[in-house]
């Protein structure tokens, strides 16, 4: 097994900095178990860097956009074989000796795959001019080499429409966010969560923002982790409450607690949803309530102790001669 693995410097002048994470840990894994002459797979490379399947299928497509990688499919679709390309200046074709991944039981036993570049098995490229030219209208520059690259990505592999790819570069722009790793981000995140069209987008970045706000309320300055989001979508979704209540919720929490402030505020939440509450003037009417039987409570409190006090003071007070009992005593 060899002890170092060599990466082209073509790799880190041209790929790295447009690469993200996953796509970097992917591609340098890769590398390293080919020149160990060692398979791997989807799954290991899964387990290895705490990543769903999903991202590492991911970060293959964008190697093999970038024609770094060719995958090798069976006629079923299902990934066989990984191919890693050499890199040269001018973009030379020269296949190296390829690990597969490893196969299930039925397709063929061999550790690894045949060396060759099987054929595409995804749709054509199709060049789209017109909206680069509306990209570079957005961010007001002209887009490098590695920008477009991103954008075919987009296009082709994540197959956005050109409606909703044009939602896309807006939304980034508006953000002030014109860094195309981000772009790219927040395109798989959309791919991921199955959004397809302009409508959905605005609704999954309206869903984004209030889950911020609502972060922002409780004093939590962290992204809202898949659990809180379910708390936030629940209020919304099933308890039907308004940001307006949610706020309100925020802020009495606030004052109550430091410690698990959305579990704390989801207790509020669901009592007002319990009592029927559709606006801030029903709970002002709970306060209300609520106030009156306080002291309706209090009320009863003080005159029990009263009533209780009174019972003491009714005991029958005995008049004793002390100067005579004891003089009665003595003369015992």
């Amino acid at each position: 097994m060899m002890s170092t693995t060599s990466l082209s410097n073509i790799f880190i002048d041209e790929y790295l900095a447009d690469a993200n994470d996953a796509q970097i840990k992917v591609y340098l894994y890769l590398l390293r178990m080919m020149c160990s002459g060692m398979a791997t797979s989807v799954c290991d490379l899964a387990d290895k860097f705490n990543y769903t399947e999903k991202d590492v299928q991911r970060a293959l497509r964008y190697w093999e956009e970038l024609g770094l990688i060719s995958l090798e499919l069976d006629g079923s679709g299902m990934l066989v074989g990984i191919h890693m390309q050499d890199i040269f200046p001018k973009k030379a074709a020269k296949i190296t000796g390829l690990h597969s991944v490893r196969t299930p039981e039925h397709e063929a036993p061999s550790r690894y795959s045949v060396v060759k570049k099987t054929p595409e098995k995804k749709a054509p490229h199709k060049d789209n001019p017109q909206m680069l030219f509306v990209a570079e209208q957005y961010f007001g520059r002209t887009l490098n080499s590695s920008e477009i690259k991103t954008i075919y990505y987009i296009q082709d592999t994540l197959e956005f429409s050109e409606d909703l790819l044009d939602y896309l570069l807006q939304h980034c722009v508006g953000k002030g966010k014109t860094d195309f790793d981000y772009v790219r981000k927040v395109a798989m995140a959309w791919h991921e969560k199955g959004i397809t069209s302009p409508e959905q987008a605005a609704l999954e970045v309206t869903a984004t923002r209030t889950a911020y706000q609502i972060m922002k309320e409780l004093g939590m300055q962290n992204a809202p982790t898949p659990t809180e989001l379910q708390y936030f979508d629940r209020w919304q979704a099933e308890y039907g409450f308004s940001l307006t209540i949610i706020t309100e919720a925020c802020r009495r929490t606030v004052l109550q607690t430091q410690v698990k402030r959305v579990q704390y505020c989801d207790g509020i939440l669901k009592s007002w949803f319990k009592a029927g509450v559709k606006a801030l003037s029903d709970v002002k009417a709970l306060d209300g309530a609520f106030g009156k039987e306080t002291a309706r409570k209090e009320s009863s409190r003080k005159a029990e102790a009263v009533k209780t006090n009174n019972r003491f003071h009714q005991f029958k007070q005995n008049d004793y001669d002390l100067s005579s009992l004891e003089n009665q005593l003595l003369d015992n």
